[in-house]
């Protein structure tokens, strides 16, 4: 699994590997599946197979999971009978997952007529499967590989350096190429600077994004702060990072941030009750040094690091241990669990003690060698 995904390209280039394959007049292929987090990319993808079925004279036949009314009967029928005034057809499935969720079965109805389709050769034109999540071993995802076809996988774009650049530059992360891209297309001159700004105000959420821009280039307004609102939902599971990083002034602009847009969830719903941000926010600061506490305490005994856990979580707390004493992160654990505390009991707490929390971990002298010997 792990070697298959570093090889997987990036979601803009899957995108652009997509549109040249089909900007001639070869055939579709019999079969494509569109899956992953982004529906920015997914929706790109959609509409590239929709335009060269459209341009071969293909009948596109449109159905949607998510669509209460949704004719499963006539979805079968699209799948099983070869059109009347097209030479052939796509079949453009959204929201397939919630189509498999429902059947009874592995093999329901719909997957059953699809199989059918992928594996067959009776009924002309092509099958599009678009969902947010679709394991790669599912029989209909096993099918469209083996009818030839092609599986596009469009996570969400890096928003921020990964943890082991020793120099790291928000300018060069994927989101800020893809708005840099994205301006040129659209004939706007930004630099990587004001691309960032872009993305930091806005968040990651590329309709808003390509939304922002398409607004930029309307108004010719070159002020970006002016012309670009604050808008951006926080991750407060970066917050976190920042806060026990020691960084004041981007913890500080994070508090704010996540107090006045919210943080968004994982079916692109944004959340915005301070109750809610909190409690994410304190059980991701509690996770994290309780994890970090335990790693410095074996450090200082000689002891090797915790293996478990995913690579980027051990990069993040190693990071961390060059930072702090055992004793630092256990005292910052109790203020953590304190402010717990003061929310189970009704009593306030809100932005302003997560900024005192941010002043009192701020990084001045509280830097220590990597452990090669006692600590200082």
């Amino acid at each position: 699994m792990a070697a298959r995904k570093a090889q997987e390209a990036p979601p803009p280039a899957q995108i652009a590997v997509l549109d040249r394959a089909l900007a001639g007049e070869a055939p579709l292929a019999r079969g494509y599946l569109v899956r992953g987090e982004e529906r920015w990319f997914r929706e790109a993808a959609l509409s590239i197979l929709s335009r060269s079925a459209a341009r071969r004279g293909l009948e596109v036949a449109r159905h949607d999971g998510a669509d209460p009314d949704l004719d499963l009967a006539a979805l079968q029928g699209d799948l099983s009978a070869s059109p009347m005034f097209a030479p052939a057809r796509l079949v453009l499935v959204r929201n397939a997952a919630l189509l498999l969720d429902k059947e009874e079965d592995a093999e329901g109805p719909f997957t059953r007529a699809a199989l059918a389709f992928l594996r067959g050769h009776a009924v002309p034109g092509a099958l599009a499967l678009e969902t947010e999540s679709l394991r790669v071993d599912h029989a209909l995802a096993k099918a469209v590989a083996a009818a030839g076809g092609t599986i596009l996988t469009l996570r969400r774009l890096y928003d921020s350096p990964p943890p082991w650049e020793r120099d790291p530059d928000p300018r060069r992360v994927e989101l800020v190429q893809w708005i840099l891209a994205r301006a040129r297309h659209k004939g706007l001159g930004l630099d990587p600077g004001e691309a960032a700004y872009v993305a930091a105000a806005t968040g990651n959420d590329l309709s808003a994004l390509d939304a922002a821009l398409d607004a930029l280039a309307r108004s010719g307004e070159r002020d970006l702060r002016r012309r670009v609102g604050w808008t951006g939902a926080v991750s407060p599971f970066q917050l976190a990072e920042d806060l026990l990083r020691g960084d004041p002034g981007t913890s500080l602009a994070g508090i704010e941030a996540l107090f006045r847009s919210g943080m968004r969830e994982r079916d692109g719903s944004r959340e915005v009750k301070p109750e809610a941000l909190l409690a994410v926010l304190l059980g991701s600061l509690r996770s994290k040094l309780r994890q970090t506490l335990a790693a410095a305490r074996a450090a200082e005994q000689g002891l090797p690091p915790d293996p478990t856990g995913n690579q980027r979580r051990r990069e993040d707390i190693a990071q961390r241990l060059s930072l702090r004493r055992a004793e630092s992160w256990r005292e910052m654990l109790d203020e953590v669990a304190e402010l717990e505390r003061r929310t189970r009991t009704g009593r306030t707490v809100d932005a302003s003690d997560l900024a005192l929390l941010a002043l009192r971990w701020r990084l001045s002298q509280v830097r220590i060698a990597a452990p090669s010997g006692k600590n200082p």
